[in-house]
């Protein structure tokens, strides 16, 4: 089990590639403390961790709303006295359009979920990590975060935004040996996709690494589900 007794923060858990990384954290051994923002995807997630035996935390909550946020990470720590592996995994993506058509509440919308969460659940779990001198932050990203996509203006900003916040916090916080990377999962058949491309379950193994101490020495990196294992120059068969 490479997560034995690993506690992770998972946001986003209620279904896709949350769903799918929770659960392969459970049969690694992992403590989970998840949250969503729909409470009966969350709670089946929750009830399929616990039938695998892993012990788990449930919790609804909007990411891009600090109250609530904090309070999830609150009773994370107070439920398992330490978080090993936050993954900030919720996101949205809203109809592509030219932006002279996006709408200004559908760009806030995209930027408060998907930068803005990350930095608050980030901030709230640094405290823990920064006590223990240990941890992993794993940013789910996109290719649209490091390419030129026309017609997704706002979701290519705010994964720009994730990259660029992966990186510096990743400097920020070496000293303390926390570790911040981010991952390209991929077109995965997720909400945000429509429910079209590759099965969720398929692209958990590059999250199971950055979350174990295997990935002790990577940090400031973007790696993608499919070629991790090259990205990082390990053949591991």
């Amino acid at each position: 089990m490479k997560l034995k007794d690993k506690v992770a923060l998972i946001t986003g858990a209620g279904r896709g590639i949350g769903k799918a990384v929770a659960l392969h954290y459970a049969r690694e051994g992992a403590k989970l403390a998840l949250c969503a923002r729909t409470a009966a995807e969350l709670e089946e997630t929750a009830q399929e961790i616990k039938a695998a035996g892993a012990e788990c935390l449930a919790t609804t909550c909007d990411v891009s709303l600090e109250q609530p946020v904090s309070s999830f990470v609150g009773e994370a720590q107070k439920r398992f006295g330490r978080i090993d592996v936050l993954i900030n995994n919720a996101g949205v993506m809203t109809r592509p359009v030219p932006l002279a058509e996006l709408e200004i509440r559908k760009w806030d919308y995209t930027m408060a979920v998907n930068l803005r969460g990350p930095f608050l659940v980030s901030k709230a779990v640094l405290p823990v990590m920064m006590g223990q001198k240990s941890g992993a932050i794993i940013n789910v990203s996109s290719s649209i975060g490091r390419g030129v996509y026309a017609n997704f203006c706002a979701y290519a900003v705010s994964k720009w935004g994730l990259e660029g916040f992966t990186q510096t916090l990743a400097t920020e916080v070496r000293s303390y040996s926390i570790r911040v990377n981010s991952v390209d999962p991929g077109y995965v058949a997720t909400k945000v996709t429509g429910y079209h491309g590759g099965r969720p379950e398929a692209v958990t193994d590059v999250f199971v690494f950055l979350g174990s101490d295997e990935s002790k020495s990577i940090t400031g990196r973007m790696l993608s589900s499919s070629g991790w294992k090259q990205e990082i120059g390990k053949n591991r068969g």
